[in-house]
């Protein structure tokens, strides 16, 4: 279990600029001094820029174990230091220790040097709140055409699950905090507690212990049960979950509940509300749409929960409205400069990796750069920062080149490689371009972002080029847009991109790198461990798994074999390559990894979709699948296997939908019969993505699918015998 939990705030400073704060938030736990630098050091560590300062919270052991570790005669405390520095430079310039004595918040400055910045404790731990509500998707939005109907009767678009905010001991801690920071004296003199719904009394029953308190907890539930009560004679304290529109803290505020004794963890907004609202979500930057929507089909809210939770999943069927609006573009730039699965560039291995280098020569593109300089570009530029990679650097170099044409003569431009930058060679900067060719998510441009803001001043102009995006989602590019240009000076930083595509998730731990970890994991199993002596047939089933084990290692740069051994190749006519394009016309040397691409791209627009009903994406009321019926419209194995391997495990869970898993099945079992033709070409893929917990079906389809299969092919020692066997294993 996790002892704390971290979370990051930018805060624009008057006096100091813009402030990276990163909050620790222990859970009540014994801490040693070892666990002081591995939490420090890994809390520093979850993300690749380094912050300026360091809050941490906790007990007033916790913060005598801290005291102690940051003694200047322990051996450690140097090598925990020097985490926080790059290239002989103190990024981050002060820890600080926030202890809860029981009564209030002391603060603490860790080391020798005072204290330079100043943070308001209740805006951190109220961001701290705030970042649980994203990470454990605590607000839900209502799909177009449907609306929430709450317990007070209003219909809005949002919905906010209070009890979803913290998943664990350490995130409870956070919300537990943060009420006693706001209102713990308020608390510690309560006999009585009311709460709205039981999904808080955790969070409530933590801050009471917290404060040493003994009040009596008590849930009203309802605004009908509201009315039964009275408050009581002796002190107490009312405090309401959560609310779009604050109608519980004002009906109580507007009868006998005195308001100053009242308070919600979570509201859309603080202003006109009664009572104190510890986290409004509009100061947190949070946007929504109109909540007076009122009509729509109704998503009943009881209590916390969903009444239509139950309904079946809603299948989304693939097709050319789900094509991305930059599909066409990107096949036209990058349709054959795109290296196989996995390949190693730069010393990083991704799944998907783009050749950048032949894009930077063609005329389209040099059109476009070659405007964005002469319209964008600080005049004041003396620096130009880029990437380690080849493409970046010859990036840099097409851009110093224009630049030179277009600033007055005698005006100097030094380059430097972003492993080269340290503050010596970028303090005298009088105007900064940073070039990184690609960019998924930008760790690398966060990174540099992040440097500057320690090397420069804030007023320095810098212009963030970024030609080629290829982000998990639009959300996390406008994401990374907002953190680069944003800064403490009234105008924001400049910020380039020429072509972006979101591709969904791109993490190592993909179906690539699972089925061979699958593999390995059974590959000294005997026929007793596997749980099949009923087969009529078994002496098979160890040299099968060791092909399948084969099978995928070899396959780690392309797709499975078919069962007959042949490559998965695309076909004329593939919907989403159109019919006019160069990639159109030589479909039969295209990389898979670009057949690969193109399809996560779709599926991705697809899930992003603005029409509800072609949106493939889950909420808390409803659960949505890839349609079986996708299966047989992209019937090239190749395709089949590209819907298989980019499609999240959630949506190909067929198991809640008797009627899908059944169509579902029924296709699986034509794939495995015909193994040795063109429609079963995609069977090894097919019992992969099961045994990789990829595709699942209802428990008596499944069974029956594999058992059947199992009979088929144990007669012949096969990769598809080992990969139904691993389908099996995993299908327990």
């Amino acid at each position: 279990m996790e002892r704390f939990y971290s979370w990051r705030h930018l805060k624009h400073s008057p006096s100091h600029g813009t402030i990276e704060a990163l909050v620790l938030c222990y859970k009540r736990c014994q801490l040693t001094e070892g666990n002081v630098y591995t939490d420090v050091e890994n809390a520093l560590k979850s993300d690749a820029n380094l912050p300026d300062c360091v809050y941490v919270v906790g007990s007033t052991e916790q913060c005598n174990t801290f005291k102690a570790a940051w003694n200047p005669a322990n051996p450690y405390l140097q090598t925990m230091i020097t985490r926080g520095m790059k290239a002989g430079f103190d990024f981050v310039k002060q820890y600080t220790f926030v202890e809860w004595d029981g009564a209030d918040f002391q603060h603490h400055v860790l080391g020798k040097h005072p204290g330079t910045y100043k943070v308001d404790l209740k805006h951190l731990m109220s961001r701290g709140v705030h970042s649980l509500i994203e990470k454990n998707n605590a607000i839900h939005l209502a799909p177009s055409g449907h609306v929430f109907k709450h317990p007070s009767q209003r219909r809005n678009k949002v919905f906010i699950q209070a009890r979803e905010i913290a998943s664990g001991e350490a995130e409870l801690y956070v919300v537990a905090y943060l009420i006693a920071l706001c209102h713990g004296k308020a608390l510690e003199g309560s006999t009585k507690v009311f709460i709205d719904t039981m999904g808080i009394y955790a969070y409530v029953k933590c801050a009471l212990a917290l404060c040493d308190s003994k009040a009596e907890i008590v849930s009203f539930h309802s605004y009908d049960e509201l009315e039964k009560i009275n408050p009581p004679s002796e002190p107490y304290f009312c405090i309401v979950s959560a609310s779009t529109s604050g109608s519980m803290a004002g009906k109580m505020a507007n009868s006998v509940w005195d308001s100053q004794r009242i308070a919600t963890i979570v509201d859309v907004t603080s202003k006109g509300r009664a009572g104190d609202v510890m986290v409004a979500l509009d100061s947190m930057g949070v946007a929504f749409p109109d909540l007076k929507v009122s009509d729509g089909t109704l998503i009943e809210i009881i209590g916390e929960n969903f009444s239509s939770k139950a309904k079946p999943p809603r299948p989304v069927v693939i097709g050319r409205p789900h094509t991305p609006p930059a599909l066409a573009a990107f096949h036209e730039y990058f349709g054959f400069s795109i290296h196989p699965f996995n390949t190693r560039v730069e010393k990083k291995t991704k799944l998907l990796q783009l050749d950048a280098t032949k894009v930077l020569a063609h005329d389209e593109f040099l059109k476009w750069l070659q405007a964005e300089i002469d319209w964008s570009f600080p005049l004041t530029v003396s620096h130009v920062i880029h990437a380690d990679d080849q493409a970046s650097k010859t990036l840099a170099g097409i851009v110093v080149t224009r630049l030179r044409t277009r600033l007055a003569t005698g005006s100097s431009i030094t380059v430097i490689p972003y492993l080269e930058l340290e503050e010596n060679n970028c303090k005298d900067a009088t105007g900064v371009v940073i070039v990184s060719t690609v960019a998924r998510d930008g760790g690398v441009l966060r990174e540099i972002s992040r440097d500057l803001r320690s090397y420069i001043k804030a007023d320095i102009p810098r212009h963030f080029l970024s030609p080629i995006g290829i982000p998990q989602t639009n959300e996390s590019w406008n994401q990374l847009r907002m953190f680069l240009v944003r800064n403490s000076t009234p105008r924001e930083y400049g910020f380039a991109n020429w072509i972006q595509l979101p591709l969904g998730e791109d993490s190592n731990d993909n179906s690539w790198h699972r089925l061979i970890g699958i593999c390995k994991a059974h590959s000294d199993h005997s026929i007793s461990d596997l749980g099949l002596e009923h087969l009529p047939d078994t002496s098979n089933i160890l040299g099968s798994l060791e092909l399948a084990g084969k099978a995928a290692s070899n396959a780690f740069q392309r797709f499975l074999l078919s069962p007959r051994g042949n490559p998965l190749s695309l076909s004329e006519g593939f919907l989403f390559f159109g019919d006019k394009t160069e990639i159109a016309k030589r479909y039969a040397v295209v990389e898979p990894s670009m057949v690969q691409l193109t399809m996560s791209a779709v599926l991705q627009n697809a899930r992003e979709h603005k029409d509800h009903e072609r949106r493939l994406c889950p909420n808390g009321y409803e659960s949505v699948v890839l349609a079986p019926e996708c299966f047989l419209r992209f019937n090239e194995a190749i395709l089949q296997a590209c819907m298989l391997r980019a499609c999240h495990p959630a949506e190909l869970d067929y198991s809640s939908s008797p009627e899908l898993s059944k169509v579902m099945k029924e296709l699986l079992v034509k794939v495995f019969a015909r193994w040795d033709k063109d429609f079963g070409d995609a069977a090894l893929e097919f019992a992969a993505a099961i045994a990789v917990g990829s595709l699942r079906l209802a428990k008596r389809d499944m069974e029956t699918l594999l058992g059947d299969a199992l009979k088929q092919h144990a007669g012949k020692q096969s990769e598809l015998l080992g990969m139904l066997v691993l389908a099996k294993q995993a299908s327990h």
